[in-house]
């Protein structure tokens, strides 16, 4: 209840006055601010995780209750074609070249080599490499920082096929007029195994504009 009341509270104070405005305030990233403020509260009052993708400060936090669970940082930021919106936006689905596998046990056909307790895969088995696809036409494309030779060539191959496949993806979608935006996100290795980890389907981010 008291981080829901702290946002309230910062909600009220971030609102311009005139005299604020006439003193050559930006009036605009007031108003986006005040918005995304308005639906942090909203989501606040759930008790599912959300999560705030802060390009300007490049910061990623899981919230719950208004209560930062995890802060990870951002090692680099690009915006690809369309300027950013600061909006809320939800997850539609998370693509990667390699995902997880997941053990599927027919019951009745369980063998001793099979453990039901190894099921679910590990932190440790989440891509480090992927596409968060969210609604409104948006995608964040998750990268690892580049150490190493074997994942310094990975990038490179990746960088070469994004190369040839946005622009047709923009080609595409403005004929159809659909919209099409994509920022790249680099990360440590670790922390984007946690957001591929955590960030379900369904859920909510809060994407604040660079």
């Amino acid at each position: 209840m008291i981080h829901l009341i702290c946002l309230h509270f910062l909600l009220l104070c971030i609102v311009p006055d005139a005299d604020a405005v006439y003193a050559g305030c930006n009036e605009e990233t007031y108003v986006v601010e005040n918005r995304l403020l308005a639906k942090e509260i909203e989501l606040a009052r759930s008790p599912k995780i959300y999560f705030i993708f802060n390009l300007h400060e490049k910061i990623i936090r899981f919230k719950a209750r208004g209560l930062c669970l995890r802060e990870l940082p951002i090692y680099d930021i690009h915006c690809w074609e369309t300027p950013v919106a600061g909006n809320a936006y939800r997850l539609l689905e998370k693509n990667a070249f390699l995902k997880p596998a997941r053990r599927v046990i027919v019951p009745g056909k369980i063998t001793e080599k099979d453990n039901p307790g190894m099921e679910a895969p590990a932190l440790a088995d989440m891509p480090s490499r992927y596409t968060l696809v969210l609604d409104g036409g948006l995608r964040i494309r998750i990268k690892p920082t580049r150490s190493g030779v074997i994942s310094l060539m990975g990038a490179a191959v990746d960088d070469v096929t994004q190369l040839f496949v946005r622009p047709i993806s923009f080609l595409w979608r403005s004929l159809f007029g659909r919209p099409y935006a994509v920022i790249d996100v680099v990360l440590e290795k670790n922390d984007a195994k946690a957001v591929y980890w955590s960030f379900l389907e369904g859920s909510v981010a809060i994407i604040y504009p660079p």
